[in-house]
C-alpha cells in the first residue's frame, strides 16, 4: 500500500511549510538538525535555560512530520540527536583525553563512537515513530512521536547498563513540571515534555485529533502549578545530623601515586578530627586509595576514636577479594556506624570493559588502560549511621531513579559519593548534580554529595541545593542533615503513574481517530 504525500494534505500554510521543509537539501536539512539539537543542552545545568529542550523536540517532531519515508525520519532524527548529545556529553573527551592516555585524534574518534551510538536510540525512535504514524492514523502523530522517542530513551537508559543521562525530564527543573517528580518520578516528567513538544510541533501543521492531547497537557501544567503554590508533604522530618563534607581537590593522575595516596589520607584523617562534633563525615569516591582489608587494621584506632565521639565517618574505597582476583568500587561506613557497600552499576570503558574478549585487544593497541571492577550483588543492605540508615550510591549510579527508588524505604537519608575531576572544568559536573537533586525530589530525602573536586553539595528533599563548595579547593563543608520517612507515591508505584497517562491517551485518541474519521467519510 503506498504512503500517502504528507505534503499536500491540505491548502494553507502549514502544507507550504512541510513542502519547504522537504525540498530543502538533506545536508542542510541536517545542519538545521543539528543546531536544533545543540540548543537543547542549554535547558540542563549549568545553563537553565529551559525552552532550548522544547526547540529541539519541536524541530524533531516537525522533521519526522515533513518526511516521506522512514528512512528519511530516522535520518532527520539522527541529525538533532547529534547536535544534542554531541554537545551534551561532549565533557566525555576530556576525560579520554587527559587520562585515558591516548593522543586527542583517538580521543575524538572514541567520543565520536559513544555519540554516536547514543544516536542510534532516536534514529530508531524517529523510524518507529514515522511507521506508525502510517500504519495507525486513528492515534495522533504527535503521541506516536512521544511513545517512539520514550521507548528509545528508555532502551538508552538500560541496555548495557543503561547511560540514562540527559533524559528529556531533566529539561524542566525550573517549570512547574519539576512538582511532579514524586509523584511519577523523571519518567513522568519525560513524557510530558516530549508529548508537550510533539502537541506544539502537530499544532503548527494543523494535524487533528489533538483535542484530548492538548486537554491533557492543560491538566498537567496546571496541576503541576497548583502543586508549586500549594505543595503536598508526602514525607516527614523525623531528625537533624551534623555533617561535615571534606572535599580533599587530588589531581586526577596524581591520585594513585604512592607518596599522594599517603598525603591523601593523611589530610583526610586529620580534617575529620578537626569535625569530631559532627556525627558524620563524608569523604569522596576512593578517597582512599589503599584497599579496604589493608586499610582496616590501620584505622582500628582510628575507628574507635570516630566511635567515642559518635562520629561516623563514611568513604569511598576499593575492595578485593582473598585471592586478590576480583576488586570492587565500595563505601565503608565505620566509627558509630558500619557497613561496607559495593558498587553495582559500573561506567562502561571506566570500570569495566563491554565485550572486553573482543574489544580489549583493540584497547590496547590504542593505549587505552583496562578497567576490570565487578559488580556489587543487587540486594545489598543501606549502612548504618548511627539510628539512621543511608542509601548509598557511588559516582554514576546516582542517574538511576529505579535503583534509587529501591533503597529509599530502608532510609532515612541518601548519600552519594564521586571523583568527577575525570572531567575538568567541563559541563559534566554540573549536569551530575543536577540529577543528584532530580532524586532527592523523586525520594523525598535529603542528599548528601561528596566529590573529589566537586560540586560537593547538600541537596534537600525538596531538590534544593542548600549548601555548596566551590570547585577545585580543598576545603570542609558543614550543614545539617534533615533525616526523612514515608514514602512518596513513585517511590511507591514506580512507573505506573506514567504508564496510566500514555495508556489513556493511547485509548482515548484512538476511539475518538474513529470518530473523526466516521465523520469525515
Amino acid at each position: 500500500m503506498p504512503h500517502p504525500d504528507l505534503t499536500n494534505t491540505k491548502t494553507g500554510w502549514e502544507p507550504l511549510l512541510v513542502a519547504k521543509i522537504s525540498k530543502l537539501p538533506p545536508a542542510l536539512i541536517g545542519l538545521m538538525g543539528v543546531i536544533a539539537g545543540a540548543i537543547g543542552v542549554t535547558s540542563f545545568s549549568p545553563f537553565h535555560f529551559w525552552p532550548g529542550y522544547f526547540v529541539s523536540l519541536i524541530v524533531f517532531s516537525l522533521l519526522i512530520l515533513s518526511s516521506k519515508t522512514a528512512k528519511s525520519a530516522c535520518w532527520r532524527g539522527t541529525s538533532v540527536a547529534l547536535g544534542f548529545f554531541g554537545a551534551g556529553v561532549s565533557w566525555v573527551y576530556v576525560s579520554i583525553a587527559e587520562y585515558g592516555q591516548v593522543g586527542i585524534i583517538i580521543a575524538a574518534l572514541i567520543t565520536f563512537a559513544f555519540v554516536a551510538v547514543l544516536c542510534v536510540f532516536w534514529a530508531f525512535s524517529a523510524w518507529t515513530s514515522w511507521k506508525l504514524i502510517q500504519r495507525i492514523p486513528q492515534i495522533p502523530a504527535s503521541l506516536w512521536i512521544t511513545l517512539g522517542l520514550l521507548l528509545g530513551e528508555f532502551a538508552r537508559s538500560t541496555l548495557f547498563t543503561g547511560f540514562p543521562w540527559l533524559l528529556p525530564g531533566y529539561a524542566i527543573e525550573n517549570t512547574w513540571l519539576f512538582e511532579l517528580l514524586p509523584i511519577g518520578g523523571i519518567w513522568l516528567t519525560s513524557a510530558s515534555v516530549v508529548l508537550t513538544s510533539s502537541v506544539i510541533a502537530s499544532v503548527l501543521l494543523k494535524r487533528s485529533n489533538q483535542l484530548m492531547l492538548i486537554s491533557t497537557l492543560i491538566i498537567v501544567w496546571l496541576g503541576s502549578a497548583y502543586l508549586s503554590y500549594f505543595p503536598i508533604s508526602w514525607v516527614q522530618q523525623t531528625g537533624t545530623l551534623k555533617t561535615t563534607l571534606v572535599q580533599g581537590n587530588v589531581k586526577q593522575d596524581e591520585k594513585w601515586l604512592a607518596e599522594t595516596a599517603a598525603k591523601s589520607l593523611a589530610y583526610y584523617q586529620q580534617t575529620t578530627i578537626e569535625h569530631l562534633d559532627s556525627e558524620l563525615v563524608v569523604w569522596p569516591e576512593t578517597a582512599i586509595t589503599y584497599s579496604y582489608p589493608r586499610i582496616k587494621p590501620y584505622f582500628a584506632g582510628f575507628s574507635k576514636e570516630l566511635a567515642d565521639t559518635n562520629t561516623t565517618l563514611i568513604t569511598g574505597i576499593p575492595d578485593v577479594s582473598e585471592d586478590n582476583k576480583d576488586y570492587y568500587n565500595a563505601i565503608w561506613a565505620t566509627g558509630d556506624g558500619f557497613g561496607l557497600y559495593y558498587k553495582r552499576r559500573l561506567v562502561p570503558f571506566g570500570e569495566y570493559i563491554p565485550f572486553s574478549e573482543y574489544i580489549g585487544p583493540i584497547l590496547d593497541v590504542f593505549g587505552m588502560p583496562m578497567s576490570s571492577f565487578k559488580r556489587g550483588d543487587d540486594n545489598q543492605p543501606v549502612l548504618q549511621v548511627g539510628e539512621w540508615g543511608v542509601a548509598p550510591f557511588i559516582c554514576y549510579e546516582i542517574v538511576y531513579a529505579d535503583q534509587v527508588r529501591r533503597l529509599v524505604r530502608d532510609s532515612d537519608f541518601l548519600i552519594t559519593i564521586s571523583n568527577d575531576g575525570w572531567f575538568g572544568t567541563s559541563f559534566g559536573p554540573w549536569q551530575h548534580l543536577q540529577i543528584a537533586q532530580f532524586r532527592a525530589k523523586e525520594a523525598g530525602r535529603y542528599v548528601i554529595r561528596a566529590t573529589n573536586t566537586g560540586i560537593t553539595a547538600f541537596i534537600n528533599e525538596k531538590g534544593e541545593v542548600v549548601a555548596q563548595a566551590p570547585q577545585f579547593e580543598r576545603t570542609t563543608l558543614t550543614a545539617e542533615a534533615k533525616a526523612f520517612t514515608g514514602i512518596t507515591p513513585y517511590v511507591q508505584w514506580g512507573y505506573w503513574p506514567t504508564l496510566l497517562l500514555l495508556g489513556l491517551c493511547l485509548v482515548f485518541t484512538y476511539f475518538n481517530g474513529l470518530i473523526l474519521k466516521r465523520k469525515n467519510q
